[in-house]
C-alpha cells in the first residue's frame, strides 16, 4: 500500500473513527484502525469495538492498493505532530511508514486479516434530520440504566408515537425522560433499542459530521450513512422496552410552576448538605417551594423559592441528582411540576415546550 493524502482531512477522520477503538486483551486488533487504499483513489478508514463501527472515506493519491491495521492512538498522535499539508503512507515489512516531508515514522502493524468484518445494513433507508436525531439522544441518554442486568433499560428507545416525529425515551426504573423531535416524512415501523454508549457515539458523529444521514435499520443493526462518506453502524438490543405509560399518573393533586434557574440555584446550596443517598426534601405550598437537605456530619439547610401552586400542599423526598441532571434538558425558563400524592411519581414538563416529559420516583423517608 502506498498513498498520499491531505494531512488535515486524514487527521479529522482518523480522530472521528479512532475514538471507538479500544484496548482488548484477547483481540488487540480492536485498538487498531484499518486503512484500505482502493483503486478509485479513495482511502477507507474503519474501526470497531464489536458493539459499534465507523467507516470513513476520503480522497487520496493511491500509488499502490492494499490494507493495513495499526493502533489508532499511535497513528493519531503521530499525524497530529506533522505540520505538512500532505503526508504519505506506505506499508512495508509489517509496519506502516508515515512520511511528513522530513518526518518519517514507522508504526508496527497487526495482520489486517484479524480485523473483524463490519456488518452491512441493506435497503434504501430514509433520510433523517441528523441534528434532531442527535438532540433526541442527548436529551434522554443520561436517564438510562448503567447496569447490564437488563439491557433494555441500558438503552435509548426510539419509536414513532406521532407522524413526522420520533420519540426518544430512557429509564433506569427510578426516573424516565421522554423527548419527541420532528422528523418529517420518516416512518419507523418498529421501535429500536440503541445501547446508551452507542447512542451517545452516534449523537457525537451526527454533530461532528453534520448534514442529514440516511438511516437504515434491520433486526440487529442501525446504520447512519452520511453524504460525506462516513457511516456509523450500531448493534441494537433485542428486547422490549417497558410500557411506561402505565406508570405515568393520569390525574394530579398538585401543580406547581416555578423558574428552572431558581430550582437549580437552590440545589447548588443543598448539594453541600446532601447525605449519602443524595436526598433532598421538596415542600410545595401556595406561593413557594421549600428545598431542604441535611447531613448528620455536615449540617442542614433550607431554601425557599417563589412558585405558584394549584392544589393541595405536599412534601416529598427525592434523589436531588435525578432532578438536577434532567433540568438542563428542558428548554423552557419556567417548568411545571405535577404531583399525584405521597409515594407517587413526580412529572416535570416545560411550560411551553410539549416535546419533553420527565418522571422521577420519590424516595422513602
Amino acid at each position: 500500500m502506498k498513498v498520499t493524502l491531505n494531512r488535515d482531512g486524514f487527521y479529522n477522520l482518523l480522530e472521528l473513527v479512532g475514538r471507538i477503538s479500544t484496548k482488548h486483551i484477547t483481540l488487540p486488533v480492536l485498538q487498531c484502525v484499518l486503512i484500505e487504499a482502493r483503486e478509485d483513489n479513495k482511502v477507507v478508514l474503519r474501526a470497531t469495538n464489536l458493539e459499534i463501527a465507523i467507516e470513513a472515506v476520503l480522497d487520496a493519491e493511491v500509488g499502490e492498493v492494499g490494507k493495513v491495521a495499526v493502533p489508532a492512538s499511535i497513528l493519531l498522535q503521530t499525524v497530529n505532530l506533522i505540520n505538512q499539508k500532505s503526508i504519505s503512507l506506505r506499508f512495508t515489512e509489517n509496519s506502516l511508514e508515515v512520511d511528513g516531508n522530513g518526518s518519517k515514522t514507522q508504526i508496527k502493524s497487526i495482520p489486517h486479516e484479524e480485523f473483524p468484518s463490519i456488518p452491512q445494513v441493506s435497503g434504501t433507508g430514509q433520510v433523517i434530520n441528523g441534528a434532531l436525531f442527535s438532540l433526541g439522544i442527548k436529551s434522554t441518554a443520561f436517564a438510562a440504566s448503567l447496569s447490564s442486568i437488563k439491557p433494555e433499560l441500558g438503552s435509548v428507545n426510539v419509536f414513532q408515537k406521532k407522524e413526522h416525529t420520533l420519540t426518544f425515551v430512557s429509564t433506569d426504573s427510578f426516573r424516565l425522560f421522554e423527548k419527541t423531535v420532528p422528523q418529517k416524512s420518516v416512518v419507523l415501523d418498529d421501535a429500536i433499542l440503541i445501547p446508551q454508549k452507542n447512542a451517545l457515539e452516534i449523537a457525537r458523529v451526527c454533530d461532528v459530521v453534520g448534514g442529514d444521514p440516511r438511516m437504515k435499520v434491520n433486526d440487529h443493526q442501525l446504520a447512519l450513512e452520511f453524504e460525506s462518506g462516513v457511516t456509523i453502524t450500531s448493534r441494537l438490543v433485542a428486547g422490549t422496552f417497558p410500557d411506561y405509560e402505565q406508570i405515568i399518573p393520569k390525574e394530579y393533586s398538585t401543580h406547581t410552576t416555578l423558574l428552572k434557574e431558581d430550582l437549580l440555584h437552590a440545589f447548588k446550596k443543598t448539594n453541600i448538605f446532601l447525605n449519602k443517598f443524595f436526598q433532598v426534601g421538596l415542600s410545595f405550598n401556595k406561593d413557594s417551594v421549600t428545598v431542604s437537605a441535611g447531613n448528620n456530619d455536615v449540617g442542614n439547610t433550607t431554601e425557599s423559592i417563589r412558585a405558584s401552586t394549584d392544589g393541595e400542599d405536599l412534601s416529598l423526598n427525592f434523589n436531588q441528582r435525578y432532578i438536577s441532571e434532567a433540568l438542563p434538558h428542558l428548554s423552557d425558563d419556567s417548568i411545571v411540576i405535577h404531583l399525584s400524592g405521597i409515594g407517587r411519581p413526580m412529572v416535570i414538563k416545560g411550560v411551553n415546550d410539549m416535546s419533553v416529559r420527565y418522571l422521577v420516583m420519590p424516595m422513602n423517608k
